[in-house]
């Protein structure tokens, strides 16, 4: 875990400018696989010998690039699958992409162990956990914490601390 901190800290000063949606979305998918390092899921929620699960929802922006990062990659000892879904069936990790109808994906996750990561303004206030913000041309990412405990979910305080303020929602 140790190793992965510098490399948190490296994308957090990449910058993605959003003219270059491939550029954004590569530093995006290279954040979700390093978000499953720095979360527990309950014991329940992963089986032994399942694969982790990075979920996208459909239309999936990532045209590949998430896949081809986390592909021969291991978590806790355990390998990592991505597909793109319409539900949250079977997903560790779910991102919602901007222009996807969050609320009734993030209803399905709510009452399951699922790190749901979004990109649009009101995801955290929808219940969403982590969310991504373009801020002076640089991905960053802000946290929910209280959706992440309600969802069974621990967040390192690693990550938490990497995390930019949340935006009021008032």
């Amino acid at each position: 875990m140790k190793r992965c901190v510098p490399f948190i800290v490296a994308l957090a000063g990449l910058t993605a400018f959003a003219q270059d949606a491939t550029l954004e979305y590569r530093v995006k998918a290279a954040y979700l696989f390093h978000f499953t390092k720095f979360v527990e899921w309950p014991a329940a929620a992963l089986p032994e010998n399942e694969a982790l699960t990075l979920c996208v929802a459909a239309p999936n922006p990532f045209d590949g690039t998430l896949a081809d990062i986390i592909e021969g990659e291991r978590v806790a000892g355990r390998s990592l699958a991505a597909r793109t879904v319409g539900d949250v069936s079977g997903c560790h990790v779910l991102f919602v992409p901007e222009g996807v109808a969050a609320e009734p994906l993030l209803r399905g996750a709510r009452t399951r162990p699922v790190l749901t990561v979004g990109e649009s303004p009101d995801f955290l206030r929808q219940g969403g956990i982590i969310n991504f913000v373009l801020e002076d041309g640089k991905v960053r990412f802000e946290i929910n914490q209280d959706a992440a405990t309600q969802a069974d979910l621990r967040i390192s305080s690693r990550l938490l601390r990497l995390a930019r303020p949340e935006r009021s929602t008032k």
